[in-house]
C-alpha cells in the first residue's frame, strides 16, 4: 500500500537534503579583504611567513615615511581552505597590522594605511603600469614520491605576475597559470607561464583600505593536485622598485593533508526541525504496520 512506504520516502528525502545528522557539507567562504575573519569558521591551515611586523627591515624615515607604518608586502601568515565539493582552494594573505592595528592594503610598499600611491609604489599591484614589476606569486607542488622531504615537480602559479604582459583577465592581472621554469632566474613572480583556464579563479579584491588583503581562489585545485595527500607552496611578494622596503619569500614549505571545510557538529533549529518530522513519520509509519497486520 502507498502508506506503507511513507515512512521510508520521508527519510530519503530528509537524507537527499544533507541534512543527516553525521552530514559533512563543504561551503564557499565569503571574502570581505579581512582575512583572518573571513577564515574563522573554515578550518583553515595556517602557514607562517613573517615572525613580526619588523621583519623587512625597512626605513621608516626614507621609505614608510612614518615610523608606526608596517608595509604591505610583509606577509605575516597564509590561510589555505579546501571545498572539497567543488574542488576550489581558497587562499588569504594575511599582512601585518601596525601597531594601532591599521593594516596597509597589500602591496602598498611605504606602510600608508590610507593607500595613497607614488609614482614608485603605483596602485592595483601594478596592473595599467607596465614598467611596474609588483608582484605575488605563490607555486604548489605535489608531494615528490622518491623524497618526501622535497617537493615534486611545482604544477601551477598563482597571482599578479611581475612581467604585465604576463597578466591574466583577473582583478589586478590576477592569474593561474602553468610554472615557466626557464625565468627561475628572475625569480618567481617570472615564473607565470600559460594561463590554465580550468583553473582560473578569482581575486576578490583590488587591495584598499576597506578589502586590505589579498584573497583569491584555484578552480579545480584537486585535478592538479590531491589535497588529501598534503602538498607544497612557495611565495613572493614585492617589486624591486620599492626602493628600501624589503620582499617577502616563503622557501618551500610542506603544507599537511587539508581538511574538508565541515557545518558545525551541532544542527540548527531547522535540521532538528526535519529530523523529528522524519522521526514522526517513521513513528507513525510503523504504528500503521502493526494495525494492518493485527
Amino acid at each position: 500500500m502507498v502508506h506503507d512506504r511513507l515512512g521510508p520516502l520521508i527519510l530519503a528525502v530528509v537524507m537527499m537534503a544533507g541534512l543527516g545528522p553525521d552530514a559533512v557539507r563543504a561551503a564557499a567562504i565569503d571574502f570581505t579583504g579581512n582575512v583572518v575573519q573571513d577564515f574563522a569558521n573554515a578550518n583553515p591551515e595556517i602557514i607562517p611567513v613573517n615572525q613580526s611586523p619588523q621583519s623587512l627591515g625597512e626605513w621608516p624615515s626614507s621609505v614608510t615615511d612614518n615610523g608606526n607604518w608596517v608595509t604591505g608586502w610583509n606577509i605575516k601568515n597564509i590561510y589555505l581552505s579546501y571545498d572539497r565539493s567543488t574542488g576550489t582552494l581558497y587562499v588569504g594573505i594575511n599582512n601585518w597590522a601596525n601597531q594601532n592595528g591599521q593594516i596597509a592594503p597589500f602591496g602598498q610598499a611605504n606602510g600608508n594605511p590610507s593607500g595613497t600611491a607614488t609614482p614608485y609604489d603605483p596602485a592595483h599591484l601594478g596592473d595599467g603600469t607596465p614598467s611596474s614589476d609588483k608582484s605575488v606569486a605563490l607555486a604548489f607542488a605535489p608531494n615528490n614520491p622518491g623524497n618526501p622531504t622535497v617537493p615534486g615537480a611545482p604544477v601551477v602559479i598563482a597571482g599578479v605576475p611581475a612581467n604585465k604582459a604576463m597578466n591574466g583577465t583577473g582583478i589586478d592581472g590576477f592569474t593561474v597559470s602553468s610554472v615557466n621554469n626557464s625565468q627561475a632566474n628572475g625569480g618567481l613572480g617570472y615564473m607565470f607561464g600559460q594561463n590554465l583556464p580550468h583553473n582560473q579563479g578569482n581575486l576578490a579584491f583590488d587591495p584598499t583600505t576597506t578589502h586590505p588583503q589579498l584573497e583569491f581562489t584555484i578552480n579545480h585545485f584537486n585535478q592538479l593536485i590531491d589535497p588529501s595527500k598534503g602538498f607544497w607552496i612557495e611565495g613572493f611578494a614585492g617589486s624591486a622598485e620599492d626602493r628600501y622596503v624589503g620582499t617577502t619569500n616563503l622557501s618551500w614549505t610542506k603544507v599537511p593533508q587539508l581538511a574538508a571545510q565541515q557545518i558545525p557538529s551541532t544542527p540548527e533549529p531547522s535540521t532538528w526541525l526535519m529530523w523529528s518530522l522524519a522521526a514522526s513519520g517513521m513513528v507513525l509509519w510503523r504504528l500503521r504496520r502493526r494495525r494492518n497486520r493485527a
